[in-house]
């Protein structure tokens, strides 16, 4: 008759108990590799964020505002200045300014002034300006004036602004103390001193006043 066989309860237990420690330390060492993972990942997305951020700000610093093709620039009360060809100034002035969309040097501007220092003006409701040709096309009710007390109404003017020269293929009318114009086509030239009229020329030239003085003298010899 075989012997009973008794078993230590301690020999029991050692060997699970190994093997319940070892699986938690496998247990804490994968929760470990979760937190750095988790924390590389948080780390690496915070980086990318304010990188993008510091980027952002730099080209918005570094570059201007790109304007769409099909949005317009516009200015109030613009103000162009320079000089003619004989070292005289002029200032364009207006109510508005909007820059064409096909490029940059072209401007329509609304109640556009041209004066110059010898007190010439010349004003219309609308007009265009191109900076780099040193041309001023106006049009509608173009009134041209100087210092010599003349004025000009005429429906189309192009202003060569650099030369000091107005020329029209518009009617002219003009009236000054010499007397009225009228043309079909006209040509202002050397800052308004010189006009040339064309096509149905009609002019009406005012009589000179007599001297008041040497009238009277007149008159009282005559009666001796």
């Amino acid at each position: 008759m075989d012997a009973v066989k008794h078993h230590d309860p301690a020999s029991l237990w050692a060997p699970r108990r190994q093997l319940t420690l070892a699986q938690a330390r496998k247990r804490s060492q994968g929760v470990r590799l979760l937190r750095l993972a988790f924390s590389a990942c948080a780390a690496i997305s915070i980086g990318l964020f304010l990188g993008y951020i510091v980027r952002s700000a730099i080209a918005k610093d570094a570059t201007p505002v790109q304007v769409a093709q099909g949005e317009t620039v516009t200015m109030l009360n613009p103000r162009f200045s320079g000089r003619d060809s004989v070292g005289q100034s002029f200032n364009i002035t207006a109510d508005a300014a909007r820059r064409r969309q096909t490029t940059g040097t072209l401007v329509d501007l609304v109640n556009p002034i041209l004066t110059d220092q010898t007190g010439s003006e010349i004003r219309a409701p609308s007009g265009m300006y191109d900076r780099d040709a040193g041309i001023l096309e106006l049009y509608e009710d173009v009134r041209i004036s100087d210092a010599n007390g003349f004025t000009f109404m005429t429906s189309g003017a192009r202003v060569f602004v650099d030369e000091g020269r107005v020329e029209g293929l518009s009617p002219l009318q003009g009236r000054g103390p010499l007397g009225d114009i009228s043309c079909d086509s006209y040509e202002v030239l050397e800052d308004g001193n010189r006009v040339i009229c064309k096509g149905n020329v009609k002019t009406v030239l005012y009589p000179a006043p007599a001297d008041t003085n040497e009238t009277n003298e007149g008159e009282t010899d005559g009666s001796q």
